[in-house]
């Protein structure tokens, strides 16, 4: 799939893009980076750590017009879900992402703070 300039860059289209990443990665860092990568390759542009609104939260990578998406390997789902949280109530964010590597990170609401939450499940990706 390749996003064609002019089209609006919401979280479903870029989901097929983001799952194309094989999760063979230590560090978060790592991942996020190769998100970004193949999201460039496919003509979209996304910053890493991008502050928001509320001073203490930096989302992994920011699409606009407002797609956040944050990558985990590991930590529980209650702090998963209320770091998401967080993020859905900054203004910038309109959905957001959840890249996972992790089936306790699976039941993560679909909506949180009125925004859209995409889950990105790279289980089984490398088999």
């Amino acid at each position: 799939m390749r996003v064609l300039e002019g089209e609006k860059r919401n979280a479903r289209r870029l989901i097929p893009i983001m799952q194309r990443v094989v999760p063979l990665f230590a560090h978060e860092d790592e991942l996020q980076e190769a998100l970004r990568v193949v999201l460039a390759e496919h003509g979209v542009a996304a910053e890493r750590e991008r502050r928001l609104s509320d001073s203490r939260s930096r989302i992994d990578l920011f699409v606009e017009p407002g797609v956040g998406v944050e990558v985990k390997i590991d930590g529980s789902w209650a702090d998963v879900t209320r770091q998401l949280t967080r993020y859905a109530k900054c203004p910038e964010i309109t959905e957001l992402v959840l890249v996972t590597t992790r089936s306790k990170h699976h039941h993560i609401p679909s909506v949180l703070e009125g925004k859209p939450v995409h889950l990105v499940s790279l289980i089984g990706a490398a088999l």
